[in-house]
């Protein structure tokens, strides 16, 4: 019989469905979950609902009866216009035309207009009047005039009223326009005809003062002139530069070198352009031929001068072989020879004579073109200036010309669109007095403020599900804790005894109630954890949750397979296991902590075969130090040793300290929630703490479950097509009542 708690190494540990299978929510919407809401609820949905109706049926006796009268206008615009004889610069309107109607009929003007024409004091006025609609009819050029009031033939006056008002507007605002725009227009071309002519006279006096006529020739031949004086300033600072340029060279050059260069200061046209750089200004070609035909400059003779030094010199060298130096011969070679020399440097300082001539000249030159292209460029700059300012009010007169013809031909275009109606304003529809009130409309009010208490009702059935934290489902536990799910317990639905009516020696064996225990019991045997247990701890986390009669059924239950089963109520704060079997307290655990008592002096037998119970005993006043002494351990190992499984009724984990102790003492922890009703956050805490005080939890079980919220799994159908109806079996009379019970 131990071997059947102990589970076998070989058998595998089954696997736990996922949140999505059979214990997880089904996939999709669940229609039936949401209907169970409402249904746990339907109180507070029922309360909205007759609220909002009794709300609605007060303001309907409260409501004085209004009535509503409507005109419609119909707005037009002429066709076959042309652009140019529509008054823009008058009718153009920023934005929708129709809804610009709009305002100017809700307008001061109009509606004072209306109120004149019924001949209504304030005061009556504003006992009859409610208020006024004005919009369009849905994408038309038709605009509805609606009046709200207390008196029906009041607002069909009123509506009309004020349809005629927004008439008489139009027809004025029309003949008003042309006549403004006409009085503008005329002022305007007044005053440009003055400025035309005040214009006129600047440009004649302008055209007096500054000569203009033929100022545009004038100013192509100044052009022509600068262009030729800018060229020849170029020509000469040319010369003048190729002249410059030679002058450090000319001073370490040999005298031969030097007259080649200069040739008296006298460049010919082809060494001047030569000596140009590419720069493609030309000198003044023939200059020097010219000068020595006229006999201004003689011949350059050096070279003659030359030839006779050479020949001299050759002629000395042949007579100092034959003679002295004193020789007249040499003596006379001699003389000519420095003869030759003084010519050659009175050649010289001739050509550089002329050099420094032809230099200072070329600057004079060039100067002189300078000066005469800076007058002529004043000069055209002059001219450019007149002939633009002249150009600017000949402009200015076109200019106003043109403007004073715009305005001139829109005057004549006025003249003929005078009688030509831009737009048209007519009553398509005159209101008349309504046949019956606009409010109240009682059926559709009522329908109204039903479908409101309901809206308002489902939301808060919703908010307060949403705000609901505790655990109703199993998958809630498994998907948000990873605890493992060990079976349910169905509410007891029978009338309330003493806690005995709930243990399964009393109930009948084919119940639902009874089943599910049977569940539980098989859940333990097919361990989820793998691990063999002996000793099984139920614990809650808070009061009042059932383990103290899922503690003495899973008991009885392990009992009736054939085991030894000891119970020990192990809530030494306010225990009552022995109440489910009729026994006394007696004596019990607490004895054997102090040790005045043993296990056998303390245990009691039960109705059902193998099945042995110890209470609590007196209540201590230091339980959770009784629970750490020497002697718990003692017992628990003497307990074991005995029978086949010990199943502990401990205390709320988060309740008292020593839950959490006997917890870690124990091979096996079960926890027990109340469904719908524990917190998630406080059976979270409780895992925490046993794990934490290295406590094996097996599982949990969910108690008193209402299968009727468990339609998503079907299985308040499977109860019933099995025969585990959940209820007593017993005969209901007629003026007796059953009350729901749960199982804790």
């Amino acid at each position: 019989m131990r071997d059947m708690i102990q589970r076998p190494e070989s058998m595998e540990t089954p696997r736990l469905p996922d949140a999505e299978g059979p214990l997880g929510a089904a996939k999709g919407v669940d229609v039936r979950k949401y209907f169970y809401m409402i249904a746990k609820r339907l109180w507070l949905l029922l309360l909205c609902f007759m609220t909002s109706i009794v709300i609605m049926l007060v303001m309907m006796a409260r409501q004085v009866p209004e009535y509503q009268a409507t005109a419609k206008m119909q707005l037009t615009r002429s066709v076959g216009i042309p652009s140019n004889l529509q008054q823009r610069d008058v009718e153009t309107i920023l934005g929708d035309y129709t809804e610009t109607q709009c305002n100017v009929i809700r307008s001061r003007e109009v509606i004072q207009r209306a109120k004149d024409k019924l001949g209504l004091t304030p005061q009556e006025f504003g006992e009859k009047f409610r208020s006024m609609a004005v919009f369009p009819v849905w994408q038309t050029a038709i605009l509805a005039i609606s009046i709200n009031g207390l008196d029906p033939a009041f607002c069909a006056d009123y509506a009309n009223a004020v349809a005629d008002a927004y008439v008489d507007y139009k027809a004025a605002e029309r003949s008003g326009s042309s006549q403004n725009t006409v009085d503008n227009l005329s002022r305007q071309a007044s005053d440009l005809a003055d400025k035309i002519a005040k214009m006129e006279e600047e440009l004649l006096a302008f055209v007096r003062q500054n000569s203009v006529v033929g100022i545009q020739e004038r100013g192509n031949v100044a052009a022509n002139l600068l262009a030729s004086l800018s060229k020849q300033s170029a020509e000469y600072r040319t010369q003048r530069m190729l002249l410059e340029a030679q002058q450090p060279l000319l001073t370490q050059a040999p005298d031969e070198v030097v007259l080649a260069t200069l040739e008296y200061g006298l460049p010919t046209p082809a060494a001047a352009a030569s000596s140009g750089g590419g720069r493609g200004v030309e000198s003044p070609s023939g200059e020097a031929e010219s000068l020595l035909e006229h006999g201004v400059v003689a011949p350059p003779h050096w070279d003659s001068l030359k030839r006779e030094n050479a020949f001299l010199e050759a002629q000395l060298i042949g007579y100092r072989k034959k003679y002295k130096d004193e020789h007249p011969l040499i003596q006379e070679t001699q003389q000519k020879l420095r003869q030759n020399e003084d010519a050659l440097k009175v050649e010289i300082q001739f050509a550089l004579k002329q050099y420094y001539s032809q230099l200072e000249a070329l600057g004079i030159k060039e100067k002189a073109a300078r000066q005469v292209e800076q007058e002529w460029e004043e000069q055209a700059l002059e001219i450019d200036r007149k002939q633009k300012e002249y150009e600017g009010l000949q402009r200015n007169l076109a200019r106003l010309q043109g403007l004073y013809d715009l305005i001139f031909n829109r005057l004549q275009e006025i003249d003929i669109s005078a009688g030509i109606q831009m737009e048209s304003v007519r009553i398509l529809e005159r209101a008349i007095a309504p046949g019956g009130p606009l409010k109240p409309r009682n059926l559709q009010s009522l329908f109204l403020a039903a479908l409101i208490g309901l809206a308002i009702g489902i939301g808060l059935i919703f908010a307060l599900e949403f705000m609901d934290d505790s655990i109703r489902f199993p998958e809630e536990v498994v998907r948000s804790l990873g605890t493992p799910f060990l079976g349910l317990v169905p509410t007891a639905h029978w009338k309330q005894a003493d806690d005995a009516s709930y243990w399964l020696g009393n109930v009948d064996p084919s119940s639902g109630f009874a089943e599910a225990y049977r569940n539980i019991r098989s859940a333990l045997l097919l361990n989820p954890s793998g691990k063999p247990f002996r000793t099984l701890a139920v614990i809650s986390a808070v009061p009042k949750e059932g383990k103290t009669t899922t503690s003495a059924n899973l008991a009885t239950s392990f009992a009736q397979t054939g085991h030894k089963v000891l119970l020990v109520d192990a809530d030494l704060h306010r225990g009552g296991a022995h109440r489910f079997f009729g026994l006394q307290a007696g004596r019990g655990l607490t004895e054997i902590l102090t040790g005045r008592a043993s296990m056998d002096d303390v245990v009691q037998h039960t109705s059902v075969e193998g099945l042995d119970v110890i209470g609590t005993g007196a209540f201590p006043e230091n339980p959770a130090e009784l629970v750490l002494r020497r002697e718990m351990k003692e017992f628990m190992a003497q307990a074991a040793e005995r029978y086949d499984l010990v199943v502990l009724d401990a205390p709320p984990t988060l309740a008292v300290s020593e839950s959490a102790v006997i917890a870690s003492m124990t091979d096996g922890v079960l926890l027990v929630i109340w469904g719908g009703r524990t917190s998630r956050k406080l059976v979270a805490a409780a895992v925490r703490q046993l794990l934490s005080r290295g406590a094996n939890l097996l599982g949990f079980v969910l108690n008193n479950l209402d299968l009727a919220r468990m339609g998503t799994y079907g299985a308040s159908g499977y109860y019933h097509y099995y025969g585990y109806d959940y209820r007593y079996e017993e005969d209901v009379g007629p003026g007796s009542a059953e009350t729901a019970r749960s199982a804790g």
